[in-house]
């Protein structure tokens, strides 16, 4: 009996998968759709392949693309340049890998000659006869071999793991393969007939490569590791338009880049190793736990974190401690309470009065420029800026005007800035339909603005109402600055940052300038190579367990210490956590980079650790912490935030024995060794081997669930409801 998979042609671009079982097609099938020189081959079903090397048992064809010319590979396969064949990609398991191969056509066989011109494909599994010589001249491969030995040797087969991406270049008819090792070609292949856009879109669909903007021509795409393709598929269930466009008090945005590069933060956050714990009475050594060999191990042994806490937050005691599970956890606690020294008393501060206008013109020089700038910076970060004075304090935090400028200067500096920007602003005025229609990335980003300018900040009085004018010149600062850091471009999450700015400026270059002044503190937020967002992270996570180790062992015991679901407060500096008048005050504040150059990582910790009690003595567990810390938005008591974050910035100060990982973090100078162990140490991504520590492999169940609370964080964070 045949077992059969149909489609119709026209509408072959839909993909369609699982459509067969693996045990129902035999290895010698592939699915053909009517062999037609001009039409080309690409389905998505089950099947199965022969056994190679990593590739054990049947493998389930995700996609498959015939009419493909091998144009490049290795010496091995000389014999099958610029023969036709087949490119599929395939998945074996278990464990779960993916492959791309590629087979001549010798090993395809037909049904029957009628089926050349059907509008259907068939696969069946009764064995049929090879393509005669006439056939072969016609799809341009050789006569079938009867050695199964050479045609499986003349197979090109790679695990993806082992390739780092994809180019696709010549309209779409060639795509390259890219070793991962070296970053060399591994093949190239050419698409006969159409292009390679089912074969790349499949794989899109998949979660399996993702596009990355390039200044070369051709599209390049990189290969998701197997955990991020998990989180790939997780965010494209979320139904993002449908949040973004939601009608509620405070709008809610959420970066497309965002969702692109959050997926690869747990890989970073979630296998770096925790930071050193503070040295205690055990001859004063350094003690800190090595990174794991692998996302398949955890550690064994000292926990890395403390019960002991030197914190006063909210109604909390020392003596309390969180239900620990296993009574391996209770030796953890006995063993850090007796070498971890607690942290000085944390001491109470006050915030002062705004910088007002009778001082802001007593720093003034008769030349106006600002006399004692450090004073300045050290009023507005302990109590703001008057908000008449801001058009004018601002522009000297965002670096627009020096504050040694007199006003001679800053007025030339003023016109020479205006020029620069209108300048910029002609080039995407002036570009015509044509050239946009062949500028893509240009494309992208001009419609993805004007999508976003229509819903940010509505709810001000400033950008209320239809056809406002002002919706038009925060539209057009954007766009100067994609002509302006075209690398960077725009990215969702920016017009949030620009619209307070131009609503106090009201002015279209002022506020261009100001805009770029704080991108240039930021904008490794939103970079693709997501350094930025990977090493706050990191921070975060070692200043929490250095000044609240309560709760950072609290965290750790429940899958919570990955700090990722504090993503949002660090993108975009806490906008949405705010109401706009508190948003303004604490911007102006972070902007003086007092008392130390990361105090906004000293926010996200001062607002966990205003939270210690109520997560703890409640016993949230992970989806409780998460939905918590994603409720606070619009709840958050901002004086109490920025006096209890510099409480805890003195108080790790002065703590004795500081490491130097948390001195690098709020910019303390390094210490020196004799035997520079902290020289070696002194990158936050460095830890020395204090001591051996023993590996466990994770079972399957614990990979699962570390897998689950992973996706859960993600897709929590994204939702309208905790936005």
């Amino acid at each position: 009996m045949i077992n059969s998979v149909r489609y119709e042609r026209e509408n072959c671009d839909r993909m369609q998968f699982n459509v067969l079982n693996e045990s129902t097609v035999s290895e010698d099938n592939i699915i053909l759709e009517g062999e037609s020189p001009l039409t080309p081959s690409v389905t998505i079903s089950g099947s199965s392949t022969t056994n190679t090397d990593e590739a054990v048992g049947a493998g389930n064809i995700l996609c498959t693309h015939d009419g493909v010319l091998l144009k490049k590979a290795s010496a091995e396969h000389i014999a099958d340049l610029n023969n036709s064949g087949s490119l599929s990609l395939v998945e074996y398991g278990p464990p779960r890998r993916l492959f791309v191969e590629w087979k001549p056509n010798e090993n395809i066989l037909i049904a029957d000659d009628s089926q050349d011109q059907e509008d259907w494909a068939l696969v069946d599994t009764i064995s049929r006869r090879s393509r005669t010589i006439s056939e072969c001249k016609a799809f341009n491969t050789k006569p079938m071999e009867t050695s199964t030995g050479s045609l499986k040797a003349r197979c090109i087969r790679t695990c993806l793991e082992d390739l780092s991406g994809i180019e696709v270049k010549h309209r779409g008819q060639t795509i390259r393969f890219i070793r991962k090792l070296d970053g060399t070609l591994h093949s190239e292949f050419f698409f006969q007939h159409g292009n390679a856009d089912l074969f790349v879109r499949s794989m899109r669909q998949l979660h399996i490569i993702d596009f990355i903007p390039s200044t070369r021509s051709g599209e390049e795409y990189v290969i998701l590791t197997t955990e991020t393709q998990k989180l790939k598929k997780t965010f494209a269930e979320l139904d993002i338009g449908e949040i973004k466009a939601s009608s509620v008090g405070n709008e809610s945005w959420l970066p497309n880049k965002v969702v692109g590069f959050l997926a690869n933060i747990p890989d970073y956050v979630s296998h770096k190793a925790p930071p050193r714990v503070r040295p205690g009475s055990l001859d004063d050594k350094e003690r800190q736990i090595a990174s794991p060999p692998s996302d398949k191990y955890q550690m064994v042994g000292l926990a890395g974190s403390s019960n002991t806490s030197g914190s006063r937050s909210r109604g909390s005691s020392l003596d309390k401690s969180p239900d620990l599970d296993s009574s391996g956890m209770e030796n953890v606690k006995e063993i850090d309470e007796k070498i971890i020294a607690p942290l000085p008393e944390r001491k109470p501060m006050k915030r002062g009065l705004p910088l007002n206008e009778n001082q802001w013109l007593e720093f003034m020089t008769p030349e106006c420029r600002v006399s004692d700038p450090s004073r300045v910076l050290e009023i507005i970060f302990k109590g703001g800026i008057k908000p008449s004075l801001r058009p004018e304090v601002w522009k000297y935090l965002l670096n627009y005007y020096q504050w040694n400028d007199s006003e001679v200067e800053k007025i030339a500096r003023r016109k020479e800035k205006s020029m620069e920007y209108y300048n910029m602003k002609a080039q995407w005025l002036s570009m015509t339909a044509t050239q946009e229609a062949n500028f893509s990335g240009y494309r992208d980003r001009k419609c993805q603005i004007e999508k976003d300018v229509k819903r940010t900040d509505r709810s001000l009085e400033y950008f209320a109402g239809d056809d406002n004018p002002n919706l038009t010149t925060l539209q057009g600062i954007l766009m100067t600055y994609v002509k302006y850091n075209f690398d960077l471009g725009y990215v969702q999450g920016m017009s949030d940052l620009l619209a307070p700015i131009l609503a106090i400026m009201e002015n279209e270059v002022d506020a261009f300038w100001c805009f770029v002044g704080f991108m240039d503190m930021v904008f490794a937020n939103f970079d693709i190579d997501q350094a930025g967002m990977k090493t706050q992270f990191s921070q975060l996570r070692s200043l929490l367990e250095f000044a609240n180790p309560r709760l950072f062992k609290y965290m750790k015991t429940h899958d919570s210490d990955n700090m990722y679901f504090c993503f949002r407060w660090l993108l975009v500096w806490y906008k949405r956590e705010f109401a706009n008048e508190d948003i303004l005050k604490l911007w102006e504040c972070l902007w003086t980079k007092l008392p130390c150059p990361n105090f906004h990582i000293l926010i996200s910790v001062a607002i966990l650790d205003q939270e210690t009690d109520i997560i703890i003595e409640s016993k949230y567990q992970f989806t409780e912490i998460l939905k918590h810390v994603n409720e606070l938005s619009g709840n958050i008591d901002l004086q109490r935030t920025l006096e209890t974050a510099e409480a805890i910035y003195y108080q790790i100060k002065e703590a004795e024995h500081l490491p130097n990982e948390i001195r690098q973090i709020i910019g303390e100078p390094l210490l020196e060794t004799a035997d520079h162990r902290d020289e070696d140490n002194s990158s936050p991504q460095s830890f020395d081997d204090g001591f051996d520590e023993l590996v466990r492999e994770l079972t399957p169940e614990e990979m699962k669930r570390k897998q689950e609370l992973l996706e859960e964080a993600c897709e929590r964070s994204m939702f309208l409801q905790y936005m």
